[in-house]
């Protein structure tokens, strides 16, 4: 099994995508998720320079693996938004440039907060500015908890308390009590929202236990407790419990079903992160309901720890979006223009706030607005002890066969073959000397 990234299989794939049209001066890609964002930067960077900024926006689903290819084939835009997790991959290959020289000279660069600039980093060097953070929790919906008889607020302090309140559910006739991100099409937030969120609480954070990286060694964990805990917490939930049915983690539009689901009062409980805030019924940020439409008809709680010795209380785990220059682009200086003219404060703070999104810089952080949005204040809390992906060349990988081995529970495959499928993938893809066991 050879998984290298981006392979000449997987580049060949890009021959049917959107190339850059030769005569526009300037080009970005983007997801139709962040266009509120990205589109009134290019309306300015346009009326400024009287250049011509060519759009190509595309469905949130399956981008991520779509601009990388197009990155490798040399077909992606000059500018293109990127998941925070891809940038060190995409950045060792040679595929973004390097920001620190050229936004050295920009006034606002000092306000992103460190920490998320190392997110965006790469040896050294900042390949794309942040354009949120976030946090994750459990989501629950008020009106099924209040008829199944639950405590609101709801302050789970285990995994065990998560099961037994999503059985009350099920029992009650909630068709997804607990729905745990799962599986290949629900792609990397099968591994954030789910199975890293899980694995971070299973045991104790000593010696990089409960991740899926030993950075000490330098080595990718292929078996742990921790690994096995999260496994069956899976398998408890799909199998044992059946607490939500697989079918949701393979919907067409799983954003679309899951939103569906929630309207009609057919979900209890779903692993997901703040921006489901808004997300949970318009990304976009224009059909929201009122902040008080929402606090009646959600609640939300951090992800408790396993319960185990050692575990953690909560966990948490940030990530978030960028945006990046190709290191390609036909006019590097240019590019970079148009990305700061999209991050202007104006027009950033305004998409922030109105998106309810997690600031990523202090000037929009402290500003009074953020202030007082109340979930903002409050969910920002749980960033105080968050951590980050293993960012490291190969995650995209690692977390592919994350996402394949939680697959294969949904298909009922044990939690014991599951993992040893995943260990065994590991070893394949890195060589035994890299992947290291715990017992």
């Amino acid at each position: 099994m050879n998984r290298k990234f981006l392979s000449a299989t997987v580049v060949a794939a890009a021959l049917g995508g959107i190339a850059v049209p030769v005569q526009a001066d300037i080009s970005i890609m983007y997801p139709e998720w962040i266009a509120s964002l990205v589109e009134p930067g290019i309306a300015s960077f346009e009326a400024a320079t009287g250049q011509t900024v060519t759009s190509i926006m595309l469905p949130g689903e399956g981008y991520d693996r779509r601009i990388a290819v197009d990155l490798a084939a040399g077909t992606a835009a000059d500018v293109a938004v990127v998941d925070s997790f891809m940038v060190a991959e995409l950045a060792s290959a040679g595929y973004l440039a390097p920001l620190n020289d050229p936004l050295a000279g920009w006034d606002q660069f000092q306000y992103y907060m460190p920490g998320l600039l190392d997110v965006v980093s790469y040896s050294g060097s900042v390949f794309a500015l942040p354009t949120d953070t976030d946090v994750r929790m459990l989501w629950y919906d008020r009106s099924l908890f209040e008829a199944a008889g639950i405590a609101m607020p709801w302050t789970p302090q285990t995994w065990d308390d998560v099961l037994a309140t999503a059985q009350i559910l099920k029992d009650s006739g909630v068709e997804n009590a607990f729905i745990l991100p799962a599986g290949t099409k629900q792609g990397e937030g099968a591994t954030m929202q789910g199975f890293y969120m899980a694995l971070l609480g299973a045991d104790t954070p000593e010696d990089d236990r409960n991740r899926l990286r030993n950075w000490a060694e330098e080595k990718w964990i292929g078996d742990s407790p921790a690994l096995r805990a999260t496994v069956s917490l899976y398998h408890e939930v799909y199998n044992v419990r059946q607490l939500t049915s697989a079918s949701i983690n393979y919907a067409t539009d799983i954003g679309a079903a899951v939103r569906e689901a929630l309207a009609n009062d057919e979900v209890g409980i779903i692993a997901s992160g703040s921006w489901e805030w808004v997300c949970l019924f318009d990304c976009s940020g224009v059909n929201v309901p009122s902040v008080e439409e929402r606090n009646a008809m959600l609640g939300w709680t951090p992800w408790p720890g396993s319960g185990a010795e050692g575990a953690p209380a909560t966990t948490n785990i940030s990530g978030g979006w960028a945006i990046g220059v190709n290191a390609a682009a036909s006019d590097p200086d240019m590019a970079v223009s148009l990305l700061t003219t999209i991050f202007d404060y104006e027009n950033f703070a305004a998409w922030t706030l109105t998106n309810g999104r997690m600031a990523v810089r202090t000037d929009i952080s402290e500003s009074a607005p953020y202030l007082e949005n109340a979930f903002l204040a409050e969910a920002t809390k749980l960033a105080a002890t968050t951590t980050g992906r293993d960012t490291y060349p190969g995650y995209q990988v690692v977390s592919a066969l994350v996402q394949e081995m939680t697959a294969a529970i949904l298909d009922g495959v044990s939690p014991e073959d599951a993992l040893a499928e995943y260990r065994a993938a590991l070893v394949d893809e890195f060589s035994e000397e890299n992947v290291i066991v715990y017992e």
